[in-house]
């Protein structure tokens, strides 16, 4: 036999000591789960940024292009421009549009 006092659990320390473990858990988790969702928000605003940035440069190129070998000067590079920022705003749209329409679906869930 040992000297020791034999510790006594009962269930409900148990329970408690279970729920108190869980509860640990589930706030750890949601802290990440804010993390995550604000990573996906810059992931979305620098996909924005790179799309409307992109569209005016590709619109600038087709733009210089015309008027290098259409001589159309200046009206290449202002067309140009204005269907770049045109095409760009409509993917920021339909992004925008999708990335909404997912986080709608995944609210139902």
């Amino acid at each position: 036999m040992t000297d020791e006092p034999q510790k006594e659990t009962s269930p409900d320390r148990k329970l408690d000591e279970l729920e108190q473990r869980l509860n640990a858990i589930e706030a750890k988790k949601r802290k990440s789960s804010e993390k995550d969702h604000a990573e996906a928000g810059a992931s979305a605003g620098y996909q924005a940024l790179g799309e409307l940035i992109g569209g005016i440069f590709v619109g600038l190129g087709l733009g210089w292009l015309s008027d290098t070998y259409l001589g159309t000067k200046p009206w290449g590079m202002i067309v140009g421009v204005l269907i770049g920022l045109a095409g760009s705003v409509y993917l920021i749209a339909k992004s925008a549009n999708k990335s909404t329409s997912d986080s709608d679906e995944s609210k139902k869930d």
